[in-house]
């Protein structure tokens, strides 16, 4: 197995990808304007962007080591579990960062 894997599992998130991408250099632009919301939308790209070439990484780590060691289904089916779990939990972190970038620095409405 070569790099085709590992490319055509990217090549799937670039829609993705860009959008993080769009998120780090917007949270650049309008760092010294919104600097809370900023810099929680750049901690979220950089979490949500690793979190895609981590998962994406490990994974084809895993698919080839299985391949080339002959490992037990039942080694691979738990590594490729918390593999997962760990993504989900880095992508929770990514868009809880997210979220609170849009409340981040808003002015309360007074009801009198």
């Amino acid at each position: 197995m070569n790099g085709s894997v590992l490319i055509q599992q990217l090549a799937y998130s670039v829609p993705v990808i860009i959008v993080y991408l769009l998120g780090l250099v917007l949270a650049v632009i309008f760092i010294k304007k919104y600097p809370v919301p900023a810099i929680l939308t750049l901690l979220a790209a950089i979490i949500l962007l690793g979190n895609i070439f981590g998962v994406t990484f490990a994974q084809t780590y895993l698919i080839r080591a299985r391949l080339g060691s002959g490992g037990s289904m039942a080694s691979y089916s738990t590594m490729s579990s918390m593999i997962s779990i760990i993504g989900s939990l880095m992508r929770a972190v990514g868009s809880a960062l997210l979220l609170a970038a849009v409340f981040a620095g808003r002015k309360s409405l007074t009801i009198a």
